[in-house]
């Protein structure tokens, strides 16, 4: 199996189980040009979305923004924009989401609220696949998350997020060290771990992954990704013994259906 059939493989099962996916691209911060596509005046926020929302949907957002806005004036009201983002959110317009979580923050200034916008810009990011759309959006994703962290520089969460928009972005080494400082400080944090397991398998350097995801399944003995990993991880590394074993322990883990149908195309490959 190539390393391009390998990391097929990691996109697909990350989206099978549905936890953070490596950055979808990276990004010549050189050659980026400002993104068209923004328009903090449109209708749907960062993108003008007005044409795509489903009919049925509208009036729900014309609800919300009605109960935000009042004669033009944000209200501090958490209730109104954390539905409106919902909706948003509902059908994709992850950016849009972004785009009011990020102004409420700008109007009431509350480390919460950095967060909150932080997280959803970053959620936006995770599923842009526009370069210009990445680039944007994981800009707007560090300058929340470093409103979080100047107040809380302990809040990992907050740093890993941070440090994924590096990788994928203008300073992929500041991300990789950040991770790793992650791990110094907590040993046992899944997402670091993940996301350091994750890179080893993209950049081909499967040893380094075995490590990785060797110190996540101490931790996490029943992690299904960690597990699945690791097997990859031993398979490409050349060790079968040990990436038998491991694809068969995924097999009695509270797998999804495409994560054991993986295991097994592994399987026959061994044997």
């Amino acid at each position: 199996m190539n390393r391009n059939q390998v990391i097929l493989i990691v996109v697909a099962i990350a989206a099978v189980i549905g936890i953070y996916s490596l950055p979808r691209v990276v990004v010549d911060n050189d050659n980026a040009t400002p993104a068209e596509f923004l328009d903090e005046t449109a209708p749907g926020g960062v993108v003008d979305h007005s044409s795509e929302v489903p009919e049925e949907i509208q009036p729900k957002i014309d609800h919300w923004k009605g109960q935000l806005f009042v004669n033009g004036n944000m209200q501090p009201s958490e209730v109104a924009l954390d539905s409106l983002m919902r909706v948003f959110m509902e059908i994709n317009q992850y950016d849009s989401a972004a785009y009011y979580a990020g102004q409420f923050a700008e109007r009431f200034n509350k480390i919460e609220h950095w967060q909150k916008a932080g997280d959803v810009y970053f959620e936006a990011f995770t599923f842009a696949l526009d370069e210009q759309k990445v680039t944007l959006l994981g800009k707007k994703a560090r300058e929340a998350y470093e409103k979080v962290l100047e107040q809380q520089p302990d809040n990992l969460d907050a740093k890993h997020n941070m440090a994924m928009t590096y990788i994928a972005g203008p300073a992929p080494m500041q991300g990789i060290m950040m991770l790793r400082e992650i791990i110094e400080i907590d040993p046992r944090n899944e997402k670091a771990l993940m996301s350091m397991g994750r890179m080893s398998i993209q950049t081909g350097q499967f040893e380094n992954g075995i490590e990785r995801f060797q110190a996540l399944v101490n931790y996490y003995p029943s992690h299904i990704e960690g597990n699945f990993f690791l097997g990859v991880c031993y398979y490409e590394a050349g060790q079968l013994v040990k990436a038998k074993a491991q694809f068969e322990k995924v097999k009695t883990l509270d797998a999804s259906e495409q994560v054991l149908t993986a295991a097994d195309e592994y399987l026959e490959r061994i044997n």
